[in-house]
C-alpha cells in the first residue's frame, strides 16, 4: 500500500514538474534566420532572454529562458 502510495505521489511531482516547466518555441527551420524573444509575463512586457539562430543552425543565448515565448523567422 505504501509502495502504491509513493507512486502515485511520484507521477503527480513529475506530471506537475511537466507542466509548469517554461514553454519552448518552435525549431527553426533550414535556410532562415530565427529569433525567439522570451518573457516573464504573458502581456511580454518583461523580456528576459533571447535566442538567436543564424542561417547555418549557430546559436547565440542572451538572458534566460522565460515562460513566455514569442518567435521570429525570415528567410536568409
Amino acid at each position: 500500500m505504501i509502495r502504491r502510495a509513493s507512486l502515485a505521489v511520484l507521477l503527480a511531482l513529475g506530471t506537475l514538474t511537466v507542466i509548469s516547466s517554461p514553454a519552448h518555441a518552435r525549431a527553426c527551420r533550414i535556410d532562415y534566420h530565427c529569433e525567439t524573444y522570451y518573457y516573464s509575463d504573458s502581456d511580454h512586457t518583461t523580456l528576459v532572454g533571447v535566442k538567436y539562430e543564424n542561417c547555418v543552425g549557430d546559436e547565440t543565448w542572451v538572458g534566460r529562458r522565460g515562460s513566455y515565448p514569442e518567435f521570429y523567422e525570415t528567410p536568409c
